[in-house]
């Protein structure tokens, strides 16, 4: 089994055989930098420092040839084949935030748009989860699987913990959950993970971008602005393929008028109903196009890797700092996305 270590924080950990050494820090409790886990986003890109590991099948998406050379690996990805020295860092949000495996339940379950389910579920009254607006829990699934969603509610709505999952296949977890899953199923969960939050600290003007369901965690972070009393401008784009995608559209435009300094921006990437007055394209484009001001902001932005990338890019480029960018990028597990590249998978 090997064992790997931090550097320069000395942690260490162990990997089972085969086991990503993303996915064995996360089971030891270390909070190490990832967003995708799919190896698209490049945010868990560290230096291997010692060691031999492998990336299973070709190169990830999100690691240059060049890169490879340099012995830097995707930690979502690369497994190790020895004891590994690692140059990265644990993110620890605020010392109250523990990452725990709890049992919870099934509340109540709310079809929000056609192919998305609001849940919420209830921990034990004996337990708690404290998290930050913007982070997500994994549902824990048989033979080690695991399936990440976003917390969309906030820390300041209360104990039950709201996710907003939208149907990945016609198998697997999001199907049954569709299918056959009901108030009172049981659950298991493991969170709050992820390095995706609101930065409370900063005076910063908001400007969040989300992409279909990565709505979710943004929501998380707009209610708890409002629950806090938290003035600062806040404007929000969110895409979605058609209108039915926009499923808090009401309340959103509701916000605009209740809330000083809140602004909607929705955008369909789809062909737009004859009544549709919004926006039109790739959510990120709109941005571009009508925010002269990107280095004067906070950018929070969540949904698929094709949206994060083209910000990482595109923003940056147009004058907004790196350190000012939070991002969280959507993708597939690896076994779902097999069912989705399979003949009929939906």
């Amino acid at each position: 089994m090997p064992q790997i270590t931090l550097v320069p924080t000395g942690q260490t950990f162990f990997a089972d055989p085969g086991e990503a050494v993303l996915t064995a820090a996360l089971r030891a409790g270390l909070n190490l930098p990832h967003s995708c886990k799919g190896g698209h986003c490049a945010s868990c890109r560290a230096r291997v420092l010692s060691g031999s590991f492998a990336h299973p099948g070709p190169r990830p998406a999100g690691l240059t040839e060049d890169e490879e050379r340099e012995g830097f690996a995707l930690l979502c990805q690369a497994r190790a084949l020895t004891d590994l020295r690692i140059e990265t860092r644990e993110v620890r949000p605020t010392p109250d935030v523990e990452v725990k495996s709890l049992p919870c339940r099934i509340e109540r379950m709310e079809r929000i748009a056609e192919d998305v389910m609001a849940v919420s579920l209830r921990l034990p009254a004996v337990e708690e989860l404290h998290f930050l607006a913007g982070q997500y829990l994994d549902v824990m699934l048989s033979e080690g699987r695991r399936r990440s969603f976003s917390i969309a509610s906030a820390p300041a709505d209360g104990r039950l913990l709201e996710l907003h999952v939208r149907r990945a296949s016609k198998s697997g977890f999001t199907a049954q959950l569709f299918d056959s899953m009901h108030a009172g199923t049981l659950l298991r969960i493991e969170g709050p993970l992820g390095q995706f939050w609101l930065r409370t600290e900063s005076p910063r003007p908001v400007l969040m971008v989300g992409g279909g369901t990565g709505y979710a965690p943004l929501r998380a972070m707009l209610r708890q602005l409002i629950a806090t009393g938290d003035r600062r401008p806040v404007t929000l784009y969110w895409g979605a393929a058609g209108e039915d995608g926009l499923y808090e559209h009401e309340w959103l435009r509701r916000l605009e008028g209740e809330r000083p300094g809140f602004v909607f921006r929705p955008v369909l990437s789809g062909e737009p109903p004859p009544s549709w007055r919004g926006r039109r394209g790739l959510v990120h484009e709109a941005v571009l196009a009508e925010v002269a001001d990107l280095a004067s902001r906070d950018v929070y932005a969540s949904g698929p890797p094709a949206m994060i990338e083209a910000i990482r890019t595109g923003f940056v480029e147009r004058g907004l700092p790196r350190e000012r960018l939070y991002f969280d990028s959507f993708d597939y597990a690896p076994d779902t996305l097999a069912l989705r590249a399979g003949p009929r998978a939906g």
